[in-house]
Parts: structure tokens; sequence; C-alpha cells
């Protein structure tokens, strides 16, 4: 009889045990599971990166006649306000907020749905081509602006000769 109380002890461990496996990952480790997926942590890099290229054109654009001397200030003031930010918007800082968006963001149906899907084959290359996607999408809606300047540069000229 012990054998078959030892058994059924045994038995029941895995029975109980088995949701809790199920539900190993918390919700908060879901969704840092999916800010290390989606590769995340890069993309703060890479804001950095096109801040750097965004600042520069536009010195370009405001200047176009600015000296040799006059570009490397510029130069020198875009790389301190790179380090200002890389020091204040840290990867370390910016995670528990990002967990909260998250959290606050989708339900655990959704969390487990987003989980399901970056770890998919699909949802990988996705992840992957994210950042190629992202960069024609901005360029076609750069193109798509620049192409309403003229008449954004007239609205604004008429607005401020009503004044």
């Amino acid at each position: 009889m012990p054998r078959f109380t030892l058994s059924l002890a045994l038995a029941l461990c895995l029975v109980v045990g088995h949701p809790a496996r199920a539900q190993e990952l918390t919700r908060q480790a879901k969704i840092e599971r999916i800010l290390d997926i989606t590769g995340s942590q890069s993309m703060l890099n890479q804001i950095f990166d096109r801040f750097a290229a965004s600042f520069d054109a536009q010195m370009k654009a405001q200047f176009p006649n600015a000296t040799p001397q006059q570009l490397a200030q510029t130069g020198d003031l875009r790389n301190k306000l790179i380090e200002m930010m890389k020091e204040r918007v840290t990867w370390d800082k910016m995670r528990p907020s990002l967990v909260k968006i998250y959290s606050d963001t989708f339900s655990d149906e959704e969390i487990d749905g987003l989980l399901a899907f970056f770890q998919s084959p699909a949802g990988q290359s996705y992840v992957k081509k994210l950042p190629a996607l992202t960069q024609q999408i901005v360029a076609y809606s750069q193109a798509q602006v620049g192409a309403l300047m003229p008449e954004i540069q007239r609205l604004a000229r008429e607005a401020a000769q009503k004044k």
C-alpha cells in the first residue's frame, strides 16, 4: 500500500505541477522576452545613429554655405548631444518603462500571441527585415512630405501676411 500512496502522490504532483509549468514565464518575463527577440536594445542604439545623420543633414540644409570650421563645430555639438543622450537614455533605464508600457497596452492573450509570433519563423523574418522596411517607409514618407513643401510654404506665407 505505501508504494500505491507514493505513486499517487507523484501522480498528483505531476498533474498539479503541469499547469504551473505552462505558466513558467510571468507576464513581465514574457514582455522582456518580446523585447529581447525584437532587438529593442539594438534599436535604441540605431536611434542614436539616426539622430546623428539627421542632425548632420539638418545642419547642412540650414547652413549650406558653412565653412569646414563651422561644420566641425556643429559636429562637436552633435557628438556632445549624442553622448548626453546615451548617458541619460540607457537600456537599463528604459527597459522597466517599456515593460510597463507593453503591460499597460496589451492583454495577457495579446502578449502570448506576440511572443508566439516573434518566436515563429515569420516573426523572426519580420524582426530581421524591420530595419530595411522602416527605412523604406521613412524615405517614402519624407518624399511625400517633400512634395507638399511648396504648398506648405505657400500656406505659411499666406498665414503670415494675414497677421
